[in-house]
């Protein structure tokens, strides 16, 4: 991720690594490349979360322009300069951002290309930011803002209440304001997960922050989010309606969305199998993409259960 920061067609005037006091020697590589490149400056996050971090560095930064770079991506070389230009070129725009394509860290793994695949198809995500578009166009948020220093003016800074979807908050409280954010015909690549546990894991984790984030913010995230939430109920009021009913057509008829899903996912990964000419990624596809979406739905479920708990112990 530094490198591609580094060697980017319009320098940045500074690059600042937020550490979140990490345990391996990624300090003593940042300061190893230090020595080498003028630009970089590494700040300790000492409460370790995300949102302080982020907040930490924006605050600490002088530029006209703040750029939120994520790790494990690989930035398009002309990023910055595009981001850039785009702003002074358009008044109106008050942050932009570019498609956050995923990609395999091993080419060779069918699962993590599937994985991939799962996070960059429409029947995957519905997050626009996640695919290719052919020109900018307007959106509820981007990854990897380039903010106009002025937003944080206006808007404040990141909910340090939210350890995921901070992001999402805050761009809606920028789009209540009546300032505009845009995607970007500009691809970065963002490497998957290492494996099926981690990949269940973030899915859950990004799952479970919908619900809080919600009840912070009522109107921070948007209804597409909690989708694998409906399907993950739907599924169990499904299953426990076939297990007790025994009206056949009725059943077919209740039956019949996930019938639906099901050939959804085939044909979705039908498709990749065949541009990438190798049947066995129809599988792995096929598997990735109802993992995707149970994971996440029961990471939303779970957190609802877990308030839910938590009400009722401080009621009694």
């Amino acid at each position: 991720m530094l490198n591609s920061l580094i060697h980017q067609t319009r320098k940045p005037d500074e690059i600042i690594v937020v550490d979140g006091q990490s345990t391996d020697n990624t300090v003593s590589i940042i300061e190893k490349l230090a020595e080498k490149v003028d630009n970089i400056k590494i700040i300790t996050n000492k409460k370790k979360y995300t949102p302080y971090g982020l907040n930490l560095g924006i605050k600490n930064s002088k530029g006209n322009f703040v750029f939120i770079a994520g790790s494990h991506t690989e930035f398009d070389k002309k990023y910055v300069e595009y981001c850039v230009e785009f702003l002074m070129e358009h008044p109106e725009a008050s942050a932009v951002g570019g498609v956050s394509l995923a990609m395999p860290v091993n080419e060779k793994s069918f699962i993590q290309k599937s994985m991939a695949l799962s996070y960059s198809s429409p029947f995957g995500t519905a997050s626009r930011h996640r695919y290719q578009v052919k020109e900018p166009q307007e959106v509820d948020t981007v990854a990897y803002a380039c903010y106009r220093r002025e937003v944080f003016d206006k808007v404040g800074y990141f909910n340090e209440k939210l350890l995921r979807n901070q992001d999402i908050e805050f761009n809606y409280r920028m789009r209540k304001k009546g300032l505009k954010i845009y995607l970007l015909p500009i691809t970065n690549h963002y490497y998957v997960p290492n494996g099926l546990e981690n990949f269940i894991k973030k899915n859950f984790s990004n799952g479970f922050w919908n619900y809080i984030t919600l009840k912070i913010s009522p109107y921070g995230i948007s209804l597409r989010h909690f989708i694998p939430l409906i399907f993950v109920v739907y599924l169990l009021f499904l299953f426990l309606v076939l297990f007790l009913s025994k009206y056949f057509v009725f059943n077919i008829i209740l039956a019949f969305p996930f019938f639906l899903y099901l050939l959804l996912d085939t044909l979705f990964s039908l498709k990749y199998a065949i541009k990438e000419k190798n049947i066995l990624l129809l599988f792995c596809s096929f598997f990735t993409f109802f993992l995707l979406h149970i994971s996440y739905g029961i990471g939303t479920f779970w957190s609802i259960i877990n308030s839910l708990r938590f009400t009722r112990s401080e009621t009694a």
